[in-house]
């Protein structure tokens, strides 16, 4: 075996072991441990905590006034859900799965070992970013990036490690979640062809705002029924819808509540969240990226739009610079099935390296 080969196959046994230590250290209501974890394994950096305001939650972050490009990523997990031995990791045909694997603690593990090893190549250089692990992401709340805009007077541009299958989004879609509840009288089960049932009527109130809208809801969650025999009385459901470029929140809202409170029925509305599409601010942290892009994984770069919220919403309406890149499948992502390819963690560790390589030239 030829030295590259070697050091290629020592590249990912450290990747995946850093992949490893991370997805089992259950994050999805304390980060004390992951955070103290990150810490450990970057003892030349120097941390400080900002704490958020909830449940002792507080980020982790390095910022300097000579360092304007911030990478940032979440260390908060969903919870297990329905997955079997979240915090186990198992690798099975190239691929490590487990809690967090892609959301994000492989991208946090190829940024580690990509900062280790700029600080043993290069021992006489200062990392060139600051850098900042943030929490309370996977919440509505949020608070860990909108906090830290409180210490980034320094920074100019923001790189957000989310998976983006490889793309370098510098845009956000916009979604508007709404809950609403479809009210009627109750009956005994047997009777039930008499009487209006509220999940069907909730239903068919969704069948007409897609077809208003001209897009497809996503039913987030669905409340109804008893454990006894009778048709219930209420159906409560949670949905949300994309906001397209150029489109206006505030008309999105509106045609949602005309078709709820013109179907006839007791209905209740309440707007849960919304934010319009965002276009990020371009700027030279771009170029410098697709330059580590392209000396990295050997082809180019393309920018894509991110479909999913993410904290670089908070940065950008702050007047940062974002870009939001990481390599692997986001539509894994928060299911039984999350994992990581040993490719997808190379790949964003070499695309991480450059970047930091290419900070520091002239």
């Amino acid at each position: 075996m030829e030295r590259t080969e070697i050091l290629e196959v020592e590249l990912l046994d450290r990747l995946k072991k850093e992949t490893f230590n991370l997805i089992s250290i259950p994050s999805h209501r304390d980060c004390h441990r992951i955070n103290e974890y990150i810490q450990s394994r970057l003892p030349f950096i120097k941390f400080e905590k900002q704490y958020v305001g909830k449940k002792d939650l507080y980020n982790i972050y390095s910022i300097s006034e000579d360092k304007p490009v911030l990478i940032n990523t979440h260390v908060d997990t969903v919870p297990p859900i329905t997955m079997k031995n979240p915090f186990q990791p198992v690798e099975r045909n190239g691929r490590i799965y487990g809690r967090g694997a892609n959301d994000t603690k492989g991208l946090i593990a190829a940024l580690i070992v990509a900062l280790q090893d700029f600080h043993r190549d290069y021992p006489d250089r200062e990392i060139p970013i600051s850098v900042a692990f943030t929490v309370d992401e996977e919440q509505n709340s949020a608070l860990g990036s909108e906090r830290l805009i409180e210490l980034m007077s320094p920074i100019k541009s923001v790189l957000v490690l989310e998976p983006t299958y490889g793309r370098l989004c510098t845009a956000q879609m916009g979604a508007v979640e709404f809950s609403f509840t479809v009210k009627t009288p109750s009956a005994h089960g047997s009777e039930f062809e008499k009487f209006s049932n509220p999940v069907k009527e909730a239903f068919s109130i969704i069948s007409r705002i897609e077809n208003r809208l001209n897009r497809p809801v996503n039913i987030i969650k669905v409340r109804s029924g008893w454990d006894y025999y009778a048709v219930p009385d209420r159906a409560n459901f949670l949905c949300e819808v994309k906001a397209y470029e150029g489109e206006s929140v505030d008309s999105l809202v509106g045609k949602i509540k005309r078709e709820l409170f013109s179907s006839g029925l007791d209905v209740e509305f309440k707007l849960e969240d919304a934010e319009a599409f965002q276009r990020f601010k371009k700027g030279e942290m771009l170029e410098a990226l697709k330059k580590a892009y392209r000396e990295g994984t050997g082809r180019e770069a393309e920018e894509g739009i991110m479909p999913s919220w993410t904290d670089a919403s908070n940065f950008h309406r702050a007047g940062f610079e974002c870009v939001v890149f990481g390599f692997g499948s986001l539509a894994d992502c928060h299911t039984d099935r999350e994992s990581i390819a040993l490719k997808e963690l190379e790949l964003t560790y070499k695309t991480i390296y450059r970047f930091l390589s290419i900070l520091t030239q002239p």
